[in-house]
């Protein structure tokens, strides 16, 4: 249980209506989001490899016709080379941004959803579930921005690096899907989902960007993905402002307030607390440790 579920936290980002079903599925979203992103984001995919000189783990011969290009694929990690030493600095940030894309992409894929048991006759529906995981996409690409250094002009958090390139993605080529009503003067930003567009225009820019990463990845092509990569994660000009407006609101860390199990005349009892401070204080003091 999280004992400050009623603090308004990065709902803040978004408006009345939606900030209160954010906040209250919030748990579902980022729990449907995480398994996608590590078992199908960081799961997939296959580096082509020189192992040894001459010695490939693909048809040299016959090479693999690259989606971005037509033409064959030219470029693969050479014998010694990894991943991290081709990538550099971007290899850590670029993954997870891969990842998320994948989870993001799949998010409205009906057959999936209902593995997890959310169908259109759920309490929580798969079509809204679809629509507060854009709405997520939104908020923490806005939020991402607290893990940027104005100073080094460098983000010290590879998740928050990738949810701002995607969300500066999809404001740049969604044509609309996410609007952001910015106020100065008081201080506040605001996330608006266009749901009409989430199929039409977000998906599409999900899966070209995603398509782009996992292609450079699998085939050691750093340099149009650097260029490409760091000029999406570049905060500047209103992303700067908005920046200085998410330094001055920060948000309340979770805290959960755990249950404890009692062994009482051979019967177990579990006991559950309120969802407070003085909660989380009683469940401590309880356990006897």
């Amino acid at each position: 249980m999280n004992a400050n579920r009623n603090s308004p936290g990065s709902s803040q980002y978004l408006d009345l209506a939606d900030g209160e079903a954010y906040r209250n599925n919030l748990h579902i979203i980022r729990f449907v989001a995480t398994l996608i992103h590590e078992l199908l984001g960081h799961g997939t995919g296959k580096l082509l490899i020189e192992t040894q000189e001459g010695e490939c783990n693909f048809d040299r011969t016959n090479p693999p016709i690259s989606p971005l290009t037509g033409k064959p694929v030219s470029t693969w990690y050479l014998p010694g080379q990894t991943w991290t030493s081709v990538f550099e600095d971007i290899a850590t940030s670029v993954e997870e941004c891969r990842a998320i894309l994948m989870s993001a992409f799949l998010i409205d894929n009906k057959n999936l959803l209902e593995i997890f048991g959310y169908t259109n006759a759920s309490a929580l529906t798969a079509d809204a579930l679809v629509y507060l995981s854009y709405a997520h996409l939104g908020v923490e690409g806005i939020r991402s921005l607290e893990h940027y250094d104005t100073e080094s002009k460098t983000w010290n958090q590879a998740h928050s690096q990738g949810y701002f390139a995607i969300f500066k993605q999809l404001l740049l080529v969604g044509d609309g899907l996410f609007r952001v009503a910015f106020d100065g003067a008081a201080s506040t930003l605001t996330v608006h989902v266009d749901r009409a567009k989430i199929l039409s225009h977000g998906k599409p820019a999900l899966g070209d960007f995603m398509n782009k990463l996992h292609i450079w990845r699998c085939t050691a092509d750093v340099k149009p993905c650097r260029e490409f990569y760091e000029s999406l994660a570049a905060v500047d000009g209103v992303y700067e402002e908005w920046r200085q407006v998410i330094s001055t609101k920060p948000e309340s860390r979770w805290k959960f307030v755990q249950a404890n199990t009692f062994l009482i005349d051979g019967s177990v009892e579990v006991r559950e607390y309120e969802e407070s401070n003085e909660g989380i204080i009683q469940s401590w003091v309880e356990r006897g440790v």
